[in-house]
């Protein structure tokens, strides 16, 4: 592949283009075996790349600027996976089925080994969508916006548990904190709390919508936050979990309460967890590029 098709590829879609940059320098032998680790080798390769044949754009600067801005949006992706300790992985056949498969993975020496359980999983009504985590958002159609009923796409961080018992179920060490009747996700994408679970104080409220989240009984027994759209963007889709109760949801990614348990009770709080979510389809084809394990 010449350079100028590359690079064509690249700005065509910045997130695939990075992940085929980064396999072309492996490919091609630039410094060793590890396409994402940056030497001093790929970096005089990206310093002189394509500059001498490019020539559809008049500023040479900004195609040097996009393509390593691109390498490292890649890279960054790289370091968040190749951290991890644990993996999450939750698989539709395609973006508008909302019923899926659930993966864990532990990582080991000799790389990522999958739990000995799988199970079936609900997402939203309407299936998949690009959510905002530590990927960076293709273009498409299919991007999550609030109460588009579509669970988010890609990878994310954990965040914090929640469940409707006074105390943390047996054998769970993930840290645990009991909902209450005041407990709220607020889903109103204008107020400053937007995306967030609080206690309710009325003097302060600035929302007109939420979820009373003592009231989503049984599904909110047990909920584990998933990082999506940490920024809180407005308008970018909310409240995102997973629960139990294995039906289609609004958004969250849900499933029966003995899997629920199963999950809980593998989480170490001391190892990084990540969650994975995709249509079966886009996880193959970007499983190499994003080092996830493979599903069999």
């Amino acid at each position: 592949m010449d350079s100028s098709s590359l690079f064509n590829k690249l700005s065509h879609e910045t997130e695939r283009g990075a992940a085929r940059l980064a396999h072309y320098l492996g490919v091609v032998g630039v410094a060793g075996s590890n396409p994402a680790v940056p030497t001093p080798e790929k970096t005089r390769f990206l310093e002189s790349f394509s500059f001498h044949s490019i020539q559809s754009l008049e500023k040479i600067s900004m195609k040097k600027f996009l393509v390593v801005t691109a390498l490292a949006i890649f890279q960054t992706l790289f370091a968040q996976v190749e951290t991890a300790q644990k993996l999450i992985v939750a698989i539709a056949p395609g973006w508008n089925d909302s019923t899926g498969t659930l993966y864990l993975f532990d990582r080991s020496p000799a790389g990522w080994k999958k739990h000995r359980s799988t199970w079936n999983v609900s997402f939203g009504r309407a299936g998949l969508g690009w959510g905002i985590g530590l990927h960076t958002i293709p273009g498409g159609e299919y991007q999550k916006t609030e109460g588009d009923r579509r669970s988010p796409a890609g990878i994310f961080e954990l965040g914090p548990l929640y469940g409707l018992d006074s105390s943390v179920p047996e054998g769970v060490r993930y840290p645990y904190q009991q909902i209450t009747a005041r407990t709220r996700c607020v889903d109103d994408s204008v107020s400053r709390l937007y995306n967030q679970i609080v206690e309710e104080d009325f003097s302060t409220k600035d929302w007109s919508s939420d979820e009373e989240m003592e009231r989503v009984d049984p599904d909110y027994k047990y909920v584990l936050v998933v990082k999506h759209n940490p920024a809180n963007e407005k308008g970018k889709g909310s409240c995102i979990f997973l629960h139990i109760v294995n039906t289609p949801t609004t958004g969250c990614t849900a499933m029966n309460e003995e899997d629920m348990l199963t999950l809980l009770r593998w989480l170490d709080p001391t190892k990084k967890t990540l969650v994975v979510q995709l249509p079966h389809a886009v996880y193959h084809s970007m499983r190499t590029a994003w080092k996830l394990p493979p599903l069999i």
